[in-house]
């Protein structure tokens, strides 16, 4: 590897005066009521912009902070991203801002509170009018970044590298938050869409999006689902998109799916249909052959639950053997057979469930199944 040359102290001086990457803030406030104004309207703040994570507050959490704020006490500023002029998008403070909308649209009643014990069970409506009114004398803090001095092509980059830096505290954000924030364009909303497809939701036991994620809304059933919460049902479809490619699965796989994220980033409309056309046809192929149990591995007591590496393993080896897809439909009863052998055996159960997610396991597995539907036909 080349050693990067070394710049004189001038040159890096210089290179801070350009100051491209710098950015100008401003500081507001903002009244609670106005603050649910904004969001209602949508006229400047954006609570769900593409890098966001997915709510992941429960009713106490967001019980606390409206005492906190009755009780006058110091909150974090929120983080605005000017990307227009007037046009905001969060950047940090979403669970905030959309706690407070939600108290002040009645959408939950408080909780788990103990200086002010007497309001469990209030929503917004029915507090006293003087509490109503105290609440609405509390402000939250906004630090607005402004990039409107740099290149158009800088502002995108600084945008991401700021949200990165702001979410390196708090709730860490695991490696689909990151990748949902770092790659987004049309391959990630590609992955948010398969997630909610309603026959991948009913598999992996997901409330079925088109139900429960309606606008901005999202219902506390599909908000509290442990896939949907921390977005693994996303990275769930892009295993399927990123061992597709056998020969990229090699080195970490936190890696293989990074490296995926990132080369189809300025993917085309077309390629982006061949891939949804393809993930589903594999999907509805898969349920046809190994339904009630797609996917599902029986385990203690005769429970059977959707199993991720043996979704890898039947997904990928159904795509490589799309042009099979009739003589397997045919053979299905001999296949569901033929699995479940293989899973009451020690070492093939090892291999398609038990050993752990390394690129050689993956390997592993999907030559396991691909032999096991090519005998079948």
């Amino acid at each position: 590897m080349a050693k990067k040359q070394k710049l004189s102290a001038a040159e890096i001086e210089k290179l801070y005066d350009a100051g491209e990457s710098r950015l100008t803030q401003d500081k507001l406030d903002f009244l609670l009521p106005q603050i649910n104004d904004f969001v209602k309207e949508k006229r400047w703040v954006n609570l769900r912009p593409e890098y966001q994570r997915r709510l992941v507050w429960d009713r106490k959490k967001k019980s606390l902070l409206i005492e906190s704020l009755l009780m006058n006490v110091p909150i974090p500023p929120v983080f605005l991203y000017e990307s227009d002029l007037n046009r905001y998008e969060v950047m940090d403070g979403q669970q905030r801002l959309n706690t407070v909308m939600e108290f002040y649209e009645n959408q939950f009643s408080l909780t788990g509170l103990e200086t002010w014990d007497v309001l469990n069970g209030f929503t917004y409506a029915k507090c006293p009018p003087r509490i109503q009114r105290g609440l609405d004398r509390r402000r939250l803090s906004a630090t607005v970044l402004l990039a409107e001095h740099s290149k158009n092509g800088k502002r995108d980059f600084i945008r991401r590298e700021v949200f990165e830096r702001l979410n390196t505290g708090g709730q860490q954000l695991n490696a689909q938050e990151l990748r949902n924030s770092l790659y987004s364009g049309d391959f990630n909303d590609l992955l948010i869409r398969l997630a909610g497809n309603r026959l991948f939701d009913e598999i992996w036991k997901i409330p079925p999006y088109e139900e429960n994620y309606i606008g901005d809304f999202i219902s506390p059933e599909l908000a509290n689902n442990k896939l949907f919460k921390r977005m693994q049902d996303c990275e769930i479809v892009l295993r399927f998109f990123a061992f597709r490619r056998t020969t990229k699965i090699r080195g970490a796989v936190r890696k293989i799916l990074d490296e995926c994220m990132s080369d189809y980033i300025s993917i085309t409309k077309s390629e982006i249909a061949d891939l949804e056309r393809r993930f589903l046809g594999a999907l509805q192929i898969a349920d046809k052959i190994f339904t009630p149990h797609t996917f599902e591995v029986m385990h203690a007591k005769g429970a059977w639950r959707p199993s991720q590496p043996l979704f890898d393993a039947v997904m990928i080896a159904l795509d490589m053997l799309n042009s099979q897809w009739p003589a397997l439909l045919k053979a299905r009863g001999k296949i569901k057979t033929a699995l479940r052998a293989e899973l009451r055996g020690e070492s093939s159960y090892e291999i398609i469930v038990g050993k752990p997610n390394t690129a050689n396991a993956i390997k592993e597995r999907i030559n396991l199944i691909h032999n096991l539907l090519k005998k079948a036909t």
